[in-house]
């Protein structure tokens, strides 16, 4: 199996100037490679804007990290890659996870998520902060990634404000900050590992961009069970995910559901590249089954 590992430019091993995070591309590539190798294949990387899908049994979805520049660019890119081979995740899938408008679609089905207000036209601030309830607000994209393009506020900074449509707002979680949040990788629709990130005195973000540090946590069986709802509500199955969850009053919110390009934290999941590997073979022998969360056995 010849597998894509698609990325972005300035993540290539040979781009002229690198991405301050390009560390995590290089730590899981090397964790997929090999076992990738040791079922007969070979994983390579390949920058979305010059790759071939023809030339790919496989186009994996990874590094590709400038995707929120050129969301209609990456698209098209991914919908002529499905008519040549096989990609994953499906384009139908990012297509779908690509605008957080998907949150209030899982707040329908009953799922926890933090409270979430978009808008169809711009909208006062402060009509934004009584339908939340909440004096204390973050602004985020539409369509954005890694904590970028965001604006914490309170309720007496908003004065005759706007909110363009192109962001949504939820208020801002205490423990985010005070106690942080749970990623929990999941792989062909199964629990791999978790992570504990923690933001950077003064910030709110956990990213490693802006200060924010990582750690391994061992989830409990009740909070597995709530990101693994996360991952069964997925309109199609996903080879890769990751569910961050926040703790607030006694229970786990949804921060965000990432299907695009999620970073899989190999150091913390040793058994990760095998369980790639084998998911991998799986969707090359035979297509995943109807229904989320369902995948080749």
């Amino acid at each position: 199996m010849k597998i894509a590992y698609l990325a972005c430019a300035d993540v290539m091993p040979d781009a002229p100037e690198r991405r301050v995070d390009a560390y995590e591309h290089d730590r899981e590539y090397a964790a997929l490679a090999g076992p990738i190798a040791a079922r007969g294949g070979a994983l390579i990387e390949a920058d979305w804007r010059a790759c071939d899908p023809a030339a790919f049994d496989l186009v994996f979805i990874r590094t590709t990290w400038d995707y929120t520049d050129y969301p209609a660019e990456f698209l098209g890119f991914l919908d002529r890659a499905a008519k040549a081979t096989k990609v994953a995740n499906a384009p139908e899938l990012i297509r779908w996870n690509l605008s957080k408008r998907y949150l209030p679609e899982l707040a329908a089905k009953g799922l926890p998520i933090i409270p979430s207000a978009f808008a169809e036209t711009p909208t006062p601030l402060a009509d934004i902060f009584d339908r939340l309830g909440a004096d204390e607000l973050v602004l985020k994209p539409v369509v954005g990634a890694s904590g970028f393009g965001q604006e914490r506020l309170t309720r007496g900074q908003a004065g005759e404000r706007l909110m363009d449509p192109g962001l949504f707002a939820q208020p801002l979680i205490p423990e985010i900050v005070t106690w942080g949040e749970i990623s929990m990788i999941f792989v062909a629709g199964a629990f791999s590992h978790a992570v504990r990130k923690t933001a950077a005195k003064g910030e709110y973000r956990i990213h490693v961009m802006h200060g924010g540090a990582e750690m391994a946590y061992q989830p409990t069986p009740a909070e597995i069970a709530t990101a693994q709802a996360f991952v069964d509500a997925l309109p199609v199955p996903a080879l890769a995910a990751r569910v961050d969850l926040v703790p607030h009053e006694g229970e786990l919110l949804l921060m965000e559901l990432e299907v695009i390009e999620p970073h899989l934290f190999p150091l913390f999941g040793p058994e990760l590249g095998e369980r790639i590997a084998a998911a991998c073979e799986a969707l090359l022998a035979s297509r995943p089954a109807a229904g989320a969360g369902s995948w080749p056995a």
